[in-house]
């Protein structure tokens, strides 16, 4: 009896031991099972974080290329897919441009990895914000460009649109770099009538049919090309901090500008009035502008030395009998040029109408402007990572 309780107890503590040893195996199975999963996921947390810190990197280049066509961009309108059979995450971009600094664009551009589900495995994303900033442009690359429509009328057959180079010399007729454009695609968004002579090219958009965009009478005559921009061009809309010194109405007389710049309500000009200039001027105009009378008597008779930047939607006229040497800026504005006088210079507008015996002249000189109005080269200045989610978590 006691040899058999002895084997009894013994199997016991046997079977004890046995299962003291499973246990303690399973534990540590388990333990070293968590601490691989741990590993696994702390590795896949990595590798998906780089990969969305790259995918971020992808929406800025993004953003920046896009920006290089389209001043206007604003970003992604929802998640951008970037997933492929070695690597899987996306992006979303937005473009601001500060208020007190329209040639800024700031891109704030976040990548996520696997994708934008905060739900899934191992989820990161990183954020980056790029700043960039368009160097000034040229104010006057075209005799006239409008945004919406030219309608140019000519009564005889000497060039309604053609070309000089004040630095050269005074105005010579003949010159053919008088080019015309418009950012629209609308049919007869160039229309030309009469006996007009365009000396240069009519270009319409970038995407635009010049079959149709651009309407010739059968008077009228390009002897440059009809055909697109190769790219939109943009044009801001023209601010001053300068105080306004009310409305400028010069009804006769000649009232005299010095060398600066002036900000008025308005400009008129009317009767026997005329503006005499002493050099360089440059005028800020909120509401209506119109140029007649005795017109203005711009220095050296030189376009560089009078720009007017318009900052509202009123008419620009000139309908005076004299000649106007300046440049017109005025990218919300119908420009009305009605006068029996040459415009010698440039001008920029929402639409150009010219009738009668009225011409332009596109000084060459004019095209060396360079303004913040006018967009150039889009530069990155600063960059710079955010990160959202805390490595290892």
């Amino acid at each position: 009896m006691n040899t058999l309780k002895s084997r009894h107890h013994e199997q016991g503590f046997v079977l004890l031991v046995v299962y003291l040893v499973v246990v303690l195996i399973s534990i540590f199975s388990f333990a070293l099972f968590a601490r691989s999963n741990a590993f696994a996921q702390a590795s896949e947390r990595n590798l998906n974080k780089m990969a969305a810190f790259n995918m971020a990197e992808s929406g800025a280049d993004w953003a920046l290329r896009q920006l290089a066509t389209d001043p206007n961009y604003t970003g992604t309108p929802a998640y951008v897919s970037m997933s492929t059979n070695f690597v899987r995450g996306g992006f979303i971009v937005t473009v601001t441009t500060p208020a007190d600094n329209p040639a800024i664009r700031i891109i704030q551009a976040a990548g996520f990895a696997p994708d934008n589900n905060t739900a899934s495995r191992a989820y990161q994303t990183s954020a980056v914000t790029a700043y960039g900033q368009y160097s000034p442009g040229k104010l006057f690359n075209f005799a006239i460009f409008a945004e919406n429509s030219i309608t140019l009328t000519g009564n005889d057959k000497t060039a309604s649109v053609d070309s000089y180079d004040s630095r050269t010399g005074p105005y010579v007729e003949g010159g053919t770099n008088g080019d015309i454009g418009v950012n629209s695609i609308a049919a007869g968004s160039i229309t030309l009538n009469g006996k007009t002579i365009v000396q240069g090219d009519a270009l319409v958009g970038s995407t635009g049919d010049p079959a149709s965009g651009i309407d010739v009478g059968p008077n009228a005559t390009i002897t440059g090309t009809s055909g697109t921009l190769t790219e939109t061009q943009v044009y801001s809309d023209p601010t001053t901090s300068l105080p306004s010194s009310g409305d400028l109405a010069i009804t006769g007389g000649t009232t005299t500008l010095m060398p600066g710049t002036y900000h008025y309500d308005s400009l008129s000009i009317t009767g026997t009035g005329a503006l005499s200039l002493t050099g360089p001027v440059i005028i800020y105009v909120d509401g209506s502008v119109e140029i007649a009378g005795n017109g203005v008597a711009t220095s050296g008779d030189l376009p560089t030395n009078l720009l007017i930047y318009v900052t509202g939607s009123e008419t620009v006229k000139i309908d005076g009998n004299g000649s106007f040497f300046g440049g017109i800026y005025a990218p919300n504005s119908l420009v009305k040029n009605d006068g029996n006088g040459g415009l010698f210079g440039a001008v920029v507008s929402k639409d150009y109408v010219q009738t009668g015996n009225a011409r332009i002249h596109f000084d060459q000189a004019m095209s060396e402007i360079e303004s913040d109005e006018a967009l150039g080269d889009l530069e990155l200045e600063a960059w710079q990572e955010q990160n959202s989610l805390t490595w290892g978590t």
